[in-house]
């Protein structure tokens, strides 16, 4: 089934890691979009333990997003991390996860490239079935094993567009057994999970309204829509209220540069 990479993602990089004494906050320390991981501190967007998050939108920025997350997520606890001891598992759903950028955003928050590297696994599956067999039977076994506190799901439908050929009532029945599996992930395993929706390429109507259903299933949303006149993007950050989700917050102009830098202050 799926190759599990039990890599450190080291390989080849070397980087010269800096002192967190260099760190305020890490409110401070991003840019306009904040993430507050444990919700010690003000927030833009509260993620917690339990939490099922979608990102939905340009794929480039969406995999800017999770993968700043993830990195947030893996700092010290006063930071606005989960703890020291922290680690991220990720499904790699769409063949996407950079690990040049994981390495970028460590060294710009001040963390020890090597140690921080090892605290990332990331299993990796090529196609809808062994997507699905992996979040039913796998995913569970694999986060008490590695001890993760975040799950990152990237582009989570991507595999269907790959897969043209599959017909409607298989997709259906895929898609129902994903919608139970990711349900449970959350609660079951005390983790916070994370994915991603790319609207890059455009979904058939049949996956479409599928993976509506899929979509059902998270209690936190980001949309993050392209400016058709220049290269900035709105992000719209909603929270479910029943069945409904509700505006949190809304960035009007927000570029891949915000995400990509960390300032310090």
């Amino acid at each position: 089934m799926s190759e599990l990479i039990s890599q450190n993602l080291e390989n080849n990089i070397c980087t010269q890691p800096e002192h967190l004494t260099n760190l305020k906050t890490a409110y401070d320390y991003l840019n306009r979009l904040s993430f507050t991981i444990n919700g010690t501190c003000n927030k833009t967007v509260e993620l917690l333990a339990g939490d099922a998050v979608c990102l939905l939108g340009d794929s480039r920025m969406i995999n800017l997003m999770l993968t700043k997350i993830a990195i947030h997520s893996l700092l010290p606890k006063k930071y606005g991390g989960f703890s020291r001891n922290s680690k991220v598992f990720i499904l790699d759903a769409g063949n996407c996860t950079d690990v040049y950028q994981f390495v970028d955003f460590m060294k710009q928050y001040g963390l020890d490239t090597k140690k921080t590297l090892r605290k990332i696994m990331v299993s990796r599956v090529f196609t809808v079935y062994q997507l699905t067999h992996f979040l039913k039977y796998e995913l569970s076994k694999a986060i008490r094993e590695y001890k993760s506190n975040m799950v990152i799901i990237p582009d989570l439908l991507s595999m269907f567009i790959q897969e043209p050929d599959i017909n409607i009532g298989e997709v259906e029945f895929l898609l129902t057994e994903i919608t139970e599996a990711l349900k449970e992930i959350p609660v079951n395993n005390k983790v916070l999970l994370i994915s991603s929706i790319s609207l890059d390429d455009k979904l058939c109507q049949s996956v479409l309204t599928l993976g509506n259903k899929v979509f059902g299933i998270f209690n936190k949303c980001i949309e993050v829509d392209k400016n058709k006149t220049n290269d900035k993007f709105e992000v719209l950050i909603q929270g479910k209220q029943g069945i409904e989700y509700v505006t949190v917050k809304k960035y009007m102009s927000l570029s891949s540069q915000d995400i990509l830098t960390v300032t310090r202050r």
